[in-house]
């Protein structure tokens, strides 16, 4: 097999050392004082993205987009928005400013729709995110008399862990560990010298893949035998067995000695170290079946790992704590990667405090009243006595 697409998630999984974050690729989310929100994501789009019908449904990288969003396109760089769906005249327009360099780099596509609450606005993100993520937020109004704070919570998790990732990551390395090696928080080598982080580096790679080639692993397995365990002839156990040996099997020494990357027939010397039998070896005579099951299973994985568009969030007043946030002007920016949702759900929490000019005048009139209301009593008594 001179393509190695067997092992989808071992590939993905390079992603995770190779990609680069597209700086241009972003999400805008927009708090307003009275709970209502806006969502703008913003990414370059392909030709026939950008000039699709706006009736048309349009996929990007397993993200689905309705018609119910508003779209428009820009070029990088420029503010002025343009309505999609864009006309051929304008594409070979820019295809004649750029004639060196794609159309599709220096263009930008935005997608935006409003809502009345916070809630709402999540559950189109995930209806467009569909298997890739889920989103959950909250927006809570904190009222101090001068001020109001707003605090937005907003949490990303993986969907379904379980359906994607079968065998628990915490048994190849530390919770630590892990959150280290996707999200670069605990820093583990802060006071490490640069041999000693390439050392912990390359040591946490080997056990990562080893989780990656796992979860592949105990996939081959559960298709093996939920669908063709029949084609099995004498297999050494029976179909019930065979289902409850599946983790003693992605855990075997064979799976640390053999390398997986090389072809589907790996897998099935892994079966036969095993179970000392080449019973299962005619299963991965056509790699072609295996190769399309795990893209099948893993294509919404691979768009997670390449998804790295920046987070911004815009607060009602001033923003008094951004959290892991880097506050810029009215904008609080959040770094973020889809493998950042692999060890643990993604938390921003923003706080912000709008100040109640209201309250500030009907306190004033308050003192005006009682202090006039204190020299109006013995003005009265001194008139009397006159």
């Amino acid at each position: 097999m001179k393509t190695n697409r067997f092992l989808v998630i071992v590939a993905a999984a390079a992603l995770l050392m190779t990609s680069c974050s597209n700086k241009d690729d972003r999400m805008l989310t927009i708090i307003n004082k009275d709970g209502t929100c806006s969502r703008e994501m913003t990414y370059h789009p392909d030709q026939e993205d950008v000039m699709a019908p706006l009736s048309e449904t349009i996929n990007v990288n397993g993200m689905i987009f309705s018609s119910g969003w508003e779209r428009s396109w820009s070029v990088v760089g420029d503010s002025v928005r343009h309505a999609c769906p864009m006309t051929q005249q304008q594409w070979d327009s820019l295809k004649s400013v750029f004639p060196d360099q794609s159309v599709i780099d220096n263009i930008l596509m935005h997608t935006k729709q409003e809502y009345p609450l916070v809630s709402e606005m999540c559950d189109s993100l995930n209806r467009v995110a569909q298997e890739l993520f889920k989103d959950t937020a909250s927006l809570e109004k904190q009222f101090k008399w001068f001020y109001t704070d707003y605090v937005y919570k907003e949490t990303l998790s993986i969907a379904v862990v379980e359906k994607a990732f079968s065998i628990p990551l915490d048994r190849f390395v530390s919770a630590d560990t892990a959150s280290y090696w996707f999200t670069g928080q605990p820093n583990l080598a802060a006071d490490l010298t640069g041999a000693e982080q390439k050392e912990l580096l390359d040591g946490i790679e080997g056990k990562i893949s080893q989780w990656f080639i796992a979860c592949t692993m105990a996939h081959v397995c559960e298709i093996i035998a939920n669908e063709r365990y029949d084609e099995v002839k004498n297999p050494p156990v029976s179909k019930e067995q065979f289902i409850a040996l599946k983790d003693s099997i992605v855990m075997s020494p064979a799976m640390g000695r053999l390398n997986l990357f090389d072809e589907p027939a790996q897998a099935s010397k892994i079966l036969e170290e095993y179970f000392h039998s080449d019973a299962y070896t005619p299963l991965f005579s056509d790699s072609k079946i295996w190769d399309n099951r795990l893209d099948e299973k893993y294509k919404y994985y691979s768009f997670l790992v390449m998804m790295k568009p920046t987070l911004d969030y815009v607060m009602p007043g001033k923003v008094i704590d951004a959290g892991a946030g880097v506050i810029d002007g009215d904008v609080i920016h959040y770094k973020f990667s889809g493998e950042q949702l692999i060890p643990h759900p993604y938390v921003v929490t923003i706080t912000s405090r709008v100040t109640n000019i209201w309250a500030f005048i009907v306190t004033f009139l308050i003192i005006l009243l009682a202090v006039g209301s204190f020299f109006y009593h013995p003005l009265r008594l001194f008139r009397r006595r006159e």
